[in-house]
């Protein structure tokens, strides 16, 4: 992916891209954008009717062909097309659009893509039409980022949730934040520069109404976190040690047979990855090798992967067999998972238990029983894995798709938050409050794009794709 830089993304040309998803299909779309846009589309395409598509009202359908008009070479018809014109203000760009929609498939897209660069378009960088939605007032850089969220969703929940934040939920949610922070800022800023009007600043409704807004902030960051799961996946991994039953478990949760399952340990020699959809709930699942103790190179290549995927994981679903006790393996893997986000399975609960559960920390997890083999507990699994993932209850409305960056600011209004509570504790001056304030003034504008640079853009627009 090019990297993103501000001077690049020229408003003043016309820009145009392939739209659609590269390869062979039903449909494909060339989309352009800017002044030229209309004189473009004059001189490429030929209409079934002879009219004067620079003079035709906006937003208005028109069938016809492409047409290769070059220089010293005889007209050629490319493809029959319709041609969508879009005048602007009332365009996603606020500019003159049109977009050719043709058929699908690599070579007839990059041709009509290459007609219309050759009569002055010039080829858009990664997300410029949407950066142009934003520089134009169209969308703010809350919206801008929940198209991304859009594009990205992996799961009913992530799309609806995007498509919450791109018809300004979120935005609305962010001004009443500014709103209540402008507020205070205000009252403390006349308390200074007025202090012959003797204005009164409660200490104890500041603190309040601090606090209500220390709450706001934590449970937007916190839902950042779910956002981002719901686009990127949580990552689970299955471990135990051989022949525990960690390939059929995960074969039942992906209700297929992925990987080869046998009565003989170590069938499964590598890491395997998959994504499944719990509740909304977009997993990346890894089976990984039981192997502890490789004898082999392989089995030694294995293993490592298995712990470089163990140790960037989100959630662990340790699988104990409880028709044994516990061996020296399972007690090895019981230490690992001290730290981590843990649920034991214990599996073959269809045959006789001798697995004593006291053994098993109880601050470690959560405990499910159930039999992979006769698809036994499965939804108790489900169940579990929905609650480890949301296990801090955040509010539903509080979900919000950010970049990295806009996290950060987010976070750094919530420690300047936090500092004032430390002011008003110890009956700091008002100078230090009112200083704290216009920094959380600050970094809530960087989520909006009220206060914006290049490498809040950056953070972004370069993880766009080119036609969007």
């Amino acid at each position: 992916m090019r990297e993103f830089r501000l001077k690049d993304y020229k408003l003043g040309d016309t820009i145009a891209a392939i739209a659609t998803f590269p390869g062979k299909s039903a449909l494909g779309v060339v989309k352009v954008s800017g002044s030229k846009a209309l004189a473009i589309a004059s001189r490429v395409f030929k209409p079934y009717r002879k009219k004067n598509i620079r003079k035709v009202k906006t937003h208005t359908l028109h069938y016809g062909w492409i047409i290769d008009r070059g220089k010293g070479r005889k007209e050629e018809t490319v493809d029959e097309v319709l041609l969508s014109i879009m005048r602007k203000p009332s365009t996603y760009t606020k500019e003159d659009v049109i977009e050719i929609s043709s058929h699908g498939g690599v070579a007839v897209l990059n041709k009509i893509l290459e007609l219309v660069l050759e009569q002055g378009a010039r080829l858009a960088l990664p997300g410029e039409f949407t950066y142009r939605a934003l520089i134009g007032g169209r969308i703010d850089l809350l919206q801008a980022e929940s198209i991304r969220g859009i594009v990205d969703a992996k799961s009913e929940n992530a799309l609806a949730l995007a498509s919450s934040q791109l018809r300004g939920d979120t935005t609305l949610k962010v001004k009443q934040l500014k709103i209540e922070l402008k507020e205070l800022f205000v009252q403390t800023e006349s308390a200074i520069n007025f202090p012959e009007d003797d204005i009164d600043v409660s200490s104890l409704n500041l603190r309040k109404k601090i606090e209500a807004l220390a709450k706001k902030v934590d449970d937007l960051l916190q839902g950042s976190r779910e956002a981002e799961i719901m686009c990127e996946g949580f990552k689970c991994v299955i471990c135990g040690k051989a022949n525990v039953g960690k390939s059929t478990l995960f074969n039942r949760l992906l209700k297929q047979e992925r990987v080869i399952v046998s009565r003989f340990s170590g069938t499964t020699r590598d890491v395997i990855e998959e994504t499944i959809n719990i509740k909304g709930v977009p997993l990346r699942i890894y089976d990984t090798a039981g192997i502890l103790e490789p004898k082999d190179l392989i089995a030694k290549k294995a293993l490592n992967k298995t712990l470089k995927i163990f140790s960037e994981c989100d959630l662990v679903i340790l699988v104990l067999d409880g028709s044994r006790h516990l061996g020296k393996d399972d007690s090895f893997l019981i230490k690992k998972v001290k730290n981590k986000n843990v649920i034991f399975v214990i599996n073959k609960s269809d045959l006789t238990q001798r697995l004593n559960l006291k053994k098993i920390p109880k601050t470690e997890g959560v405990i499910v029983r159930m039999s992979s083999l006769k698809g036994r507990g499965l939804g108790s699994l489900e169940n579990a894995v929905y609650k480890k993932v949301y296990n801090q209850g955040v509010d539903r409305e509080s979900i919000v798709f950010l970049s990295q960056y806009q996290r950060q600011a987010l976070a750094k209004l919530g420690v300047s938050l936090d500092k004032i509570k430390v002011f008003l504790k110890e009956s700091r001056p008002i100078d230090f409050i009112n200083i704290e304030l216009k920094i959380c003034l600050d970094n809530l504008g960087k989520l909006s794009g009220e206060v914006f640079s290049e490498e809040i853009l950056k953070s972004i627009f370069s993880n766009f794709c080119i036609g969007k």
